[in-house]
């Protein structure tokens, strides 16, 4: 069968569905799907959730042709808060716990894309020196899926 998706598109494809789907918490601006790079510091003017493919890896553990793929996919929660009161970043670290949630251990339905654990780089609350020096909460869950050969 001849691949038609990459498969650490697919993967951030389905994990963007997944986050957008939540109905626990409302995204201002849907989340996203980019092959670049996220700087934190950006300019973010409000909320967004990005998903970045960061690593591909071909598995070989069969004598197939191919076998499945495993991928480091990052989420980044970032938000410009205009004030740095404990209730603002109390919210944005419920966001982040929720979106964690939604995309742990999950499977997608048709059982192609699978959430295999989360990565040690997990930072759930917000980065403090961002936090202080530019008013810009940033946390980020990486995460390794794995994605069924084609």
């Amino acid at each position: 069968m001849s691949v038609t998706i990459a498969p650490s598109t697919e993967a951030c494809a389905a994990l963007v569905d997944r986050i957008n789907g939540g109905t626990a918490y409302n995204l201002d601006v849907l989340a996203t799907y980019s092959r670049l790079d996220v700087n934190p510091i950006d300019e973010i003017d409000r909320l967004r959730v990005d998903v970045i493919a960061v690593e591909e890896t071909q598995l070989s553990e069969t004598l197939a042709v191919e076998d499945r793929t495993s991928h480091k996919i990052a989420i980044w929660i970032r938000d410009k808060l205009t004030d740095l009161t404990g209730e603002s970043i109390d919210e944005r670290c419920l966001l982040v716990r929720q979106i964690f949630q939604r995309v742990n251990n999950w499977d997608s339905a048709d059982g192609r894309v699978r959430v295999w654990e989360t990565d040690e780089e997990t930072r759930m609350t917000p980065d403090k020196a961002i936090l202080n020096q530019h008013q810009l909460f940033v946390a980020v869950i990486v995460l390794r899926v794995e994605v069924e050969a084609s």
